[in-house]
């Protein structure tokens, strides 16, 4: 009778490569500028008054209708 031999199998594992870019919203340089608070500032008033307005759009579309039959 002939034995049968296994081999163990060998788990081939790719390296695992961090990314070295930064992601995008990251600006290339390590050092925010004046001008890139006051850009990020308003980006988040435009955000956030534009967020107002669409939810102020939708509370309209909710209110009942008050027109007045004559």
């Amino acid at each position: 009778m002939r034995q049968i031999q296994s081999r163990p199998q060998q788990q081939q594992q790719q390296p695992v490569q961090e990314s070295v870019r930064p992601p995008a919203h990251v600006p290339a340089r390590a050092a925010a500028t004046k001008q890139d608070v006051e850009n990020e500032m308003l980006d988040r008033a435009a955000a956030l008054w534009t967020t107002r307005r669409i939810r102020s759009f939708f509370l309209l579309l909710e209110q009942p209708s008050r027109t007045t039959q004559r």
